[in-house]
């Protein structure tokens, strides 16, 4: 008999799935130059109709940076993301890994076919 331990066991992040995202329906809202909420269908509905999603790979200033030129970059960058996200015609999400501080994942983005780099 196995017992079940919180202490020892190892905890699987990982979901090695792929998730089709519609544009027009399924992505609902923008939080800032990396990070959008979005209903993914296929996903356990234990984690609810808006799952935020946080895009590997894309470092953005913070958009409550006490510096003003930090700030202005980040807004810079949220409309910029905030933009193709919508101009795209495909939106899918791999390798959704669960943060480690809040209820939100990881997940490698692509739009129209192409994975969103640190050069967006």
């Amino acid at each position: 008999m196995t017992a079940c331990s919180s202490q020892n066991a190892s905890v699987n992040r990982s979901f090695p799935s792929t998730f089709e995202l519609d544009v027009s329906s399924d992505i609902l809202e923008t939080l800032n130059g990396n990070t959008f909420v979005a209903h993914v269908k296929e996903l356990n509905p234990v984690f609810g109709r808006a799952l935020t999603i946080k895009v590997r790979g894309l470092n953005v200033e913070s958009l409550t940076d006490p510096d003003p030129l930090k700030v202005s970059t980040a807004f810079r960058q949220w409309h910029r993301f905030r933009r193709i996200l919508k101009e795209s015609s495909h939106v899918r999400i791999r390798n959704l890994e669960r943060g480690k501080n809040g209820f939100w994942v990881w997940a490698d983005v692509y739009l129209d076919g192409k994975i969103i780099a640190s050069s967006l």
